[in-house]
């Protein structure tokens, strides 16, 4: 199951939607896509469901979970994971394109052909087949706060913040009640958790290009996301996961 998260995003939905439609239709399989809305207005979820019908054309398998109150991006993943408790596999992709719909097929079945027990993540490392497109204020921002994950957590994770993963639908389930945070900081948490209980997750390249109106502000955001990391930090020691 492949969940893309969405907060008044229908206008880079429809972009990247109708690739992902088309990617998936052509993979033949199976996947039970869920387009998770958190929150937005009225009007922006009438336009999803519009959306919702125009990609089900192309790709039956995808519905719409448009929330009233959001619960902001972990929220909404998490919410949408918990309505398949079946699922052999559980994943996300952002709803921006940054990670396109080649890459987002990419990871699906390099985790199936693996059968990898922790699941594969995406990590955003330059290089020539996988390059990376960001700006340089962006580019420092995820340095720093690589450089703090791993220094007040002490996790071998090389990218936490990438906006695509693949991961068992048991490991999920392992540790889901013990899954505190629903904001920008959720991916941290989950790793972490999964890590703690002996799953191994791969990281996997992949290319990744930065898209304006991005919902993350690195100045703005930088302050609670810290916060976040503070909290998992403290119940990390206690031995909470």
């Amino acid at each position: 199951m492949l969940v893309t998260p969405v907060w008044n995003d229908a206008a880079r939905l429809e972009v990247f939607g109708a690739e992902l439609a088309s990617a998936l239709a052509a993979a033949d399989l199976g996947i039970r896509w869920i387009v998770a809305d958190d929150g937005s207005g009225e009007a922006e979820q009438q336009r999803i469901r519009e959306l919702i019908e125009r990609f089900s054309a192309v790709y039956p398998l995808v519905e719409a979970m448009l929330f009233t109150q959001r619960s902001r991006k972990g929220g909404a993943i998490y919410a949408a994971w918990d309505a398949c408790p079946d699922a052999a596999w559980l994943g996300f992709v952002d709803a921006d394109g940054a990670i396109n719909a080649d890459s987002t097929l990419r990871l699906i079945r390099h985790a199936i052909k693996q059968g990898l027990d922790g699941g594969c993540v995406g990590i955003r490392q330059d290089a020539e087949d996988t390059p990376v497109e960001r700006p340089p204020g962006r580019a420092l921002s995820f340095r720093i706060f690589s450089f703090l994950v791993r220094f007040l957590l002490g996790i071998r994770f090389q990218d936490t913040q990438c906006g695509a993963k693949v991961l068992p639908g048991r490991g999920y389930f392992a540790v889901a009640e013990k899954l505190q945070e629903r904001g920008f900081i959720f991916d941290v948490e989950l790793l972490l958790a999964l890590d703690c209980h002996g799953y191994s997750i791969e990281e996997l390249p992949i290319p990744w290009k930065e898209m304006r109106g991005g919902k993350v502000n690195p100045f703005l955001d930088a302050w609670p996301m810290v916060a976040g990391l503070w909290r998992i930090r403290q119940r990390l020691k206690a031995g909470y996961y």
